[in-house]
């Protein structure tokens, strides 16, 4: 029976946020190793979930090594990191022979004295067990560079946005790693790297351009030879040589001609991932009317991309329009834990805004208010189904403007779970305010009556302008724009 080793570290870093990640926040979110690794990840819609799944099934017997994964902030702890690659590589060598490793890794992730920390984790692993082949899934939002692709053996990136199919690119992972394994050569593989800066709003897999893209994407997979393909979009907050749009195609023959018409096509499309925004004055205003439930998007306070999650920006603008029914939730473990010290039914406390004064002034918040305690949940949508979510101690307020939920954790809007299990029906508000650019459609797409993307405050901001750069390449599309330049860069695609 093959014995392919799982495991990883995974988190996307924003290098605009000026906490660190830490390894409570890995230990809060998911770390684990041996048995429980298998435990905690047997029967969910993630990476490794996937990969288990499809070894049980297919006779492979999947070995646990260790598995680190933190929701998106800022830089990673080098000690944190540290701490669990040491796991990682001691559990590999400690496992006994293995004919491969999956590894869950995101591929935006920057380390505290790092430059390349998913090719650190490759390179550690190699070392530690000799040359048997990697196969490492990425996350849609990879910054990768020109290492990593020499590295590993193949790189399965996610081919949806909201990832709904994080199980599958596991599954592909194991399979791609059965297929290889006895044979005396690597499978040829091509990458190229685009001077092009995109920002989560734009990439929705549903939406042009990326729908055709993944398109491409997709008709490439099932060409003869062919062994596996991925556009990565790219993460824009985080800083560092490796921003940029990635094309990896792996195939027996004709990688490079399949990767360079793929880059291409992106290429031609640089002026298509545009954003429209609108302030939260006038966001607010458009709920009063028309059918509901309407999505402010609050962009740049997107918890999935590393920011905080405790803007106050809409909450303002709704109390300023006079506005009903609206669903907030809402960062602020200080406030649970003044709410929770007030007696009485009723609370009334400055809310949000303590991150940071970029993410506004504290809300007044005032209403009857249930003091749930702390509130765990099991994802039942189409993102990381069967995960288990822990939300902290949980305040749920009636205020003027809506329901507002103060959570002790920050909870990403990547499924309705999260309100439901407080109570709170979704479908029935006027308005949802959710910190996200795109991967909330996974939770209230299906019936959210319209969305307005709002222009806020935070560290995801859709409009670059808002951002200040330390250390990034240059040129990049849009940042920098000269026609001669441009021109270079589609001629160059084919060398």
């Amino acid at each position: 029976m093959l014995r392919i080793g799982v495991g990883g570290i995974w988190q996307e870093t924003n290098t605009f946020v000026p906490r660190a990640t830490t390894l409570r926040d890995f230990e809060n979110y998911l770390l684990a190793e041996g048995p429980a690794l298998l435990d905690a990840v047997r029967g969910t819609g993630t990476e490794l979930g996937g990969a288990v799944a499809f070894a049980e099934q297919n006779g492979v017997q999947p070995v646990p090594l260790c598995f680190g994964a933190a929701l998106p902030s800022g830089v990673v702890d080098g000690r944190a990191f540290a701490t669990m690659l040491r796991a990682l590589v001691g559990r590999a060598r400690g496992a006994g022979p293995l004919d491969g490793v999956v590894l869950a890794l995101h591929g935006a992730m920057v380390v505290e004295g790092c430059p390349d920390p998913e090719l650190r984790v490759v390179t550690a692993l190699r070392d530690a067990i000799g040359d048997v082949p990697v196969a490492v899934t990425l996350d849609y939002h990879a910054n990768v560079g020109p290492d990593l692709p020499r590295a590993a053996d193949f790189l399965v990136g996610y081919r949806t946005y909201p990832h709904v199919d994080m199980a599958e690119r596991g599954a592909e992972a194991v399979e791609l790693l059965v297929r290889r394994i006895g044979r005396p050569y690597r499978t040829p593989y091509a990458f190229r790297k685009l001077p092009l800066l995109t920002v989560p709003l734009a990439q929705e897999g549903a939406a042009e351009p990326m729908r055709s893209l993944l398109r491409a994407v997709g008709d490439l997979t099932r060409r003869p030879g062919v062994w596996t393909a991925s556009a990565l979009p790219g993460f824009a907050y985080g800083e560092g040589d490796r921003l940029g749009f990635g094309v990896y195609v792996s195939a027996v023959h004709g990688a490079h001609g399949h990767a360079a018409d793929l880059a291409e096509q992106i290429w031609s499309q640089r002026e298509n991932f545009t954003c429209d925004l609108v302030d939260a004055d006038a966001a607010a205003r458009a709920t009063a009317s028309g059918p509901g439930p309407v999505v402010l998007v609050d962009v740049a306070d997107n918890v999935g991309g590393g920011s905080p999650g405790d803007g106050t920006a809409i909450l303002h603008a709704l109390a300023a329009a006079g506005a009903q029914g609206s669903v907030s939730v809402l960062w602020d473990p200080v406030a649970v834990a003044a709410a929770e010290r007030t007696d009485g039914d009723l609370v009334a406390l400055p809310v949000g805004g303590r991150s940071d004064p970029s993410m506004g002034t504290p809300f007044p918040l005032s209403g009857p208010a249930r003091r749930l305690g702390r509130v765990g949940y099991t994802r039942t949508g189409s993102y990381m189904r069967g995960q288990r979510v822990d939300m902290g101690r949980v305040v749920v307020v009636d205020a003027a403007i809506g329901t507002v939920v103060l959570t002790q954790h920050r909870v990403v809007p990547f499924d309705d779970d999260h309100l439901r299990v407080l109570g709170v029906e979704p479908r029935a508000a006027r308005s949802l305010v959710a910190k996200g650019a795109i991967a909330w459609k996974a939770a209230f797409g299906g019936y959210a009556a319209r969305t307005l993307q709002v222009r806020t405050p935070g560290y995801c901001p859709a409009a670059l302008d808002q951002l200040r750069y330390r250390h990034r390449p240059t040129p990049l599309f849009p940042l920098e724009r000269d026609p001669a330049w441009e021109a270079a860069v589609a001629a160059g695609l084919r060398g």
